[in-house]
């Protein structure tokens, strides 16, 4: 059941079908064996192409900027990173295409363009049942430059919103502010990277000096 660096080996898997397949989802069944002889089945994995979020801040104030938007599968408005899936006209390479989808997704959903965004976190959101990956990047030069251009025919629309880093993460530890699970790991990413930063902007530091008297006191 473990393999020669003593990780738990791979399902094999005997029978696959493809249930649902559209342009936002493939869904698969798969019947397995697992290691120890078990039989699982059905076992439905979602494939979906990688997706990506952004941790932007406005080049003039610093602050965070986020989107409110309404999520169906949940039923209400959420507070949240700009993000979305990342299309084949971003590119081939999965980094370089992650990066060019975040900065295209926050000029979509806020009107505010970037010139450069840093990958702080690679992360899996869910590898029991999905295949994807999830990029996250943060960014300090975000500029207004027009209004937002949503998807058209899938109901999109954000609400631009504009906080403070501090106070997000202490609603979010306090929980008063709920945000997906991967949008949190992304703001604690950025704020690690933020801290450790050889690169980082004339404008951030102050930035960076408000999380080193929020986090060490």
């Amino acid at each position: 059941m473990l393999d020669q660096n003593d990780r738990p080996t791979p399902w094999t898997i005997l029978e696959s079908k493809t249930r649902v397949k559209d342009k936002w989802i493939n869904l698969r069944t798969d019947k397995c064996q697992a290691t120890n002889g078990d039989i699982v089945e059905p076992y439905h994995v979602l494939e979906y192409g990688n997706w990506v979020n952004v941790v932007p801040f406005c080049a003039d104030s610093m602050e965070l900027i986020l989107v409110d938007e309404y999520r169906h599968g949940i039923g209400m408005p959420v507070l949240g990173l700009c993000g979305g899936a990342v299309d084949k006209e971003d590119g081939t390479d999965p980094q370089i295409a992650a990066e060019a989808a975040a900065i295209r997704e926050m000029r979509e959903e806020t009107g505010h363009q970037v010139s450069l965004a840093a990958c702080v976190l690679k992360s899996m959101p869910n590898p029991a049942l999905q295949n994807n990956w999830v990029y996250c990047f943060v960014a300090f030069d975000a500029q207004n430059v027009g209004a937002p251009s949503f998807d058209e025919g899938h109901g999109e629309f954000c609400v631009t919103v504009k906080r403070n880093l501090i106070d997000v993460l202490t609603q979010i530890s306090s929980g008063e502010l709920q945000m997906p699970a991967m949008h949190v790991a992304a703001l604690w990413s950025a704020a690690q990277f933020i801290l450790k930063s050889d690169t980082l902007p004339q404008s951030a530091v102050p930035l960076r000096d408000d999380l080193k008297r929020y986090l060490l006191g």
